[in-house]
């Protein structure tokens, strides 16, 4: 892997399922079964746990959907360290920092060095997971099946369903909503309690049911007969 013109070697966006499988590369680069990824690295993944040693967060465990981040800190850079006291857990957290090996009591692992640590929205993480998933994509196709390729792609695919919004639900009608009410009427009326229960069923949460049916009496469509039931006019 060549170093730019300009010297700056740019920062890798890699999902941490395969982050997990990389080795240490030429040029202080790094490598995984499916390609080389630069020794700066950027992320957005949310932030799960803290861990402090002597008083000082020692380290910072962030997740994507495919796998799990260790980020080391480096106690010298306290402006940082105050930065990631500042971190909800669990919250979205942007982080651009350094790839290192570090051996430890007889053990190698692979972490990050933060250089910087920002908040971040679920949007700007989407936007991250589908820039990072574009690129994997891209190398995984150029690569033999293998056990460890198909495990990987699925874990992708699910980290692209977890980004993509939700598909948005059809509006229940006032008509759906009086035929759910007449449906449940017995003698005196509906229990209003099993209404909610039925429109929750089809999408509408608590607050939103009963804003519903309130409109419904106000327009005269409906009205209570007691506390507990509702019936048709």
């Amino acid at each position: 892997m060549d170093t730019p013109p300009n010297g700056l070697v740019p920062a890798s966006c890699i999902f941490a399922g395969e982050f997990a499988l990389a080795t240490e590369s030429a040029n202080a680069g790094f490598t995984t079964p499916f390609g080389i990824f630069t020794q700066r690295i950027f992320l957005i993944g949310t932030l799960t746990e803290k861990t402090t040693r002597d008083g000082k967060i020692s380290s910072l465990r962030l997740s994507d959907p495919t796998g799990v981040f260790t980020c080391s800190m480096n106690w010298e850079n306290t402006q940082l360290l105050k930065t990631a006291g500042e971190l909800d857990v669990p919250s979205f957290v942007a982080v651009f920092g350094t790839v290192r090996f570090r051996k430890y009591a007889g053990r190698t692992f692979l972490e990050i060095v933060p250089e910087t640590l920002l908040p971040a929205t679920r949007e700007s993480r989407n936007a991250w997971i589908f820039h990072t998933a574009e690129s994997a994509v891209s190398r995984l196709e150029k690569c033999r099946n293998s056990p460890v390729r198909k495990e990987l792609a699925g874990k992708i695919k699910l980290a692209l369903e977890s980004a993509r919004p939700a598909e948005p639900k059809d509006e229940l009608t006032n008509e759906q909503i009086l035929e759910i009410i007449t449906a449940l009427t017995e003698k005196k009326g509906a229990k209003i309690l099993d209404v909610i229960s039925r429109l929750k069923t089809l999408g509408l949460d608590e607050t939103s049911a009963k804003t519903r049916l309130g409109l419904l009496m106000e327009e005269g469509e409906c009205y209570t007969p007691t506390t507990e039931l509702i019936k048709i006019a």
